[in-house]
């Protein structure tokens, strides 16, 4: 069992609104080989203290704290490097997951020893959980490597990544590459083997579509520069145009 066991990473910052629902969502899991190792970012709210709570009803939950607010990439690194498992999933403190994510996901990894990371289909909720929009994500390689730095292709809190076919070292998240941290990410990791998403809606995911395309036109030049230093690193291989095209259709 321990050669299949899944670390669900959880970055925390002042999320006591909703990460009870989150972490329950993991608890649920039909697949039950699992850790969950959450950093609370210094949060000023009762995040932290709601953890340490809920870790009383969970022993498989790993909680711990920083010091000082350390930001996004640091407080993922940090948990990261604490994972025991051979497969990492990730989730963010807004969102929740349908009781099968985790079996659904490791079965196809298993199964698909090509592929480095799968993820699934996203049902959009607004703050009130009310559902605002589904997901249509290409299942297959080529399809969701032409948009991994745009985001629209894969959703990187849905993602189960094997491990195992990984050198050591290079799940590292990179502070210079904000706020398209999960974007770098996944650029580099996909050099590493295939990228899939699997057709189930297995994750709900706190925030609009339409409004994630505003905030990525305002942080075009910062993309710009992560398309620059993806092709220079990591042989990416997209045009100018189709770094573009997506940008376009969303207007």
């Amino acid at each position: 069992m321990k050669e299949n066991l899944i670390t669900v990473i959880l970055p925390v910052h002042n999320s006591a609104s909703t990460i009870e629902e989150c972490v329950t969502s993991i608890f649920n899991q039909s697949y039950k080989n699992f850790e969950i190792v959450a950093v609370d970012d210094f949060s000023s709210d009762k995040s932290y203290s709601l953890l340490r709570r809920l870790k009383l009803k969970d022993k498989r939950l790993r909680v711990y704290r920083n010091v000082k607010r350390y930001g996004f990439a640091v407080t993922l690194n940090r948990a990261v490097k604490r994972a025991k498992g051979n497969f990492i999933a990730f989730m963010d403190t807004e969102d929740f997951s349908s009781p099968n994510r985790l079996k659904k996901q490791l079965n196809f990894l298993i199964n698909n020893d090509d592929v480095v990371a799968v993820g699934s289909q996203v049902t959009f909720i607004n703050e009130s959980g009310k559902k605002i929009g589904r997901s249509d994500f290409p299942l297959y390689n080529d399809l969701i490597y032409k948009n991994l730095l745009h985001g629209i292709s894969i959703q990187f809190e849905t993602l189960l990544i094997n491990k195992k076919v990984l050198p050591k070292d290079v799940l590292k998240f990179h502070t210079g590459s904000n706020p398209f941290v999960y974007s770098d990410a996944l650029i580099k990791i996909s050099t590493y083997g295939k990228l899939a998403n699997l057709d189930q809606f297995l994750h709900f995911h706190r925030n609009n579509p339409e409004v994630y395309f505003s905030d990525v036109k305002r942080n075009v030049i910062s993309l710009f520069k992560l398309w620059i230093k993806s092709r220079e690193l990591y042989d990416y291989q997209t045009s100018l145009r189709a770094f573009f095209s997506p940008l376009i259709k969303s207007v």
